[in-house]
């Protein structure tokens, strides 16, 4: 009988989540470099999911903790679902 290899699911998680956020920041701050007239139809298209994202540094930074938690959670319930799967399949 093959042994599974289980993944950590904090691990997968935290690096996820912190991958995902850095992402978010750093378009963030270019959306806010950049001319409004040609950052505006993807700023409304991040803030369908991160409301005030690309308006000023503040609120960037309070979305770019906001898409940490996404990630984490996204991260955290795949390792979960791997896990369980992997458990049952293999």
């Amino acid at each position: 009988m093959e042994r599974t290899t289980k993944i950590s699911t904090i691990g997968l998680g935290l690096a996820l989540g912190l991958a995902w956020a850095i992402g978010v920041l750093i378009v963030g701050i270019m959306a806010l470099m950049m001319e409004p007239i040609t950052v505006e139809p993807f700023r409304e298209l991040f803030n369908i999911i991160y409301p005030g994202w690309g308006r000023s540094i503040g609120l960037t930074l309070l979305m770019t903790l906001w898409s940490f938690t996404h990630g984490f959670v996204g991260g955290f319930l795949t390792g979960l679902f791997y896990n369980s799967f992997s458990k049952k399949f293999n």
